[in-house]
């Protein structure tokens, strides 16, 4: 990832922006969803739909993933990397082939094209006890990311 702390989190209103309204009973396309937050069998890492994707393509292990992302540290809400930050790019990886942190790899496998996802990763499948201190995440820090699947 490139970046560094430099702003807050938007709100999720933010990040969706127009395309959660007017979605739903009657609308067209991905509906906007609230589901609960789901602890991921096997990790301590949790994940929340926000937003419905659509299509026959999921995220699986060995498949090039397109997203974007926004990281935040949980216990000072200080946001670490954005996409969608001014010179950043959406990022491309393959799905659990451990080129991202545990919690990420395993909190994307099954999202679809449009899904938004909010994950909630411990520090043991993030960067464990020495953190990253050069993006502002602490020792034992907790991650949030709020991931868009652009593509599959």
């Amino acid at each position: 990832f490139l970046g560094h702390p430099t702003a807050r989190e938007p709100p999720a209103a933010a990040w969706l922006g127009d395309t959660a309204q007017g979605l739903g009973a009657g609308g067209r396309g991905a509906s906007a969803v609230a589901r609960r937050a789901e602890q991921i069998p096997g990790y301590k890492t949790t994940r929340e739909t926000i937003k419905s994707g659509s299509g026959d393509l999921v995220v699986k292990k060995g498949r090039q993933v397109t997203v974007h992302a926004t990281g935040v540290v949980q216990e000072t809400r200080a946001k670490f990397w954005s996409t969608k930050d001014p010179g950043q790019e959406p990022f491309t990886y393959s799905a659990d082939e451990d080129e991202v942190i545990k919690g990420w790899d395993q909190g994307c496998l099954g999202m679809k094209v449009g899904e938004v996802r909010k994950l909630v990763i411990p520090a043991e499948e993030g960067y464990g006890p020495r953190g990253f201190p050069a993006w502002g995440i602490p020792p034992g820090g907790t991650l949030e990311f709020t991931l868009e699947c652009l593509e599959i």
